[in-house]
């Protein structure tokens, strides 16, 4: 294999990795919120997490 078709396909290869990467990061994120909700829920009412998610929102909506 030359060299540029080695390059080419480490490229593709790293590009490939940091897509995944990513992904795998958002999926655990989005599980680490509903465990957080779900902890929430042992202690608050339904109402009461609602009311603690929307504010979140605002607030990401305002700042971010």
């Amino acid at each position: 294999m030359s060299d540029r078709s080695e390059r080419k396909l480490r490229n593709a290869l790293e590009k490939l990795a940091r897509r995944e990467r990513e992904a795998y990061l958002r999926r655990s994120s989005v599980r680490f919120l509903q465990c957080a909700i779900h902890l929430c829920a042992t202690h608050m009412t339904l109402s009461e997490i609602a009311e603690l998610l929307e504010e979140e929102a605002r607030q990401l909506r305002q700042y971010g």
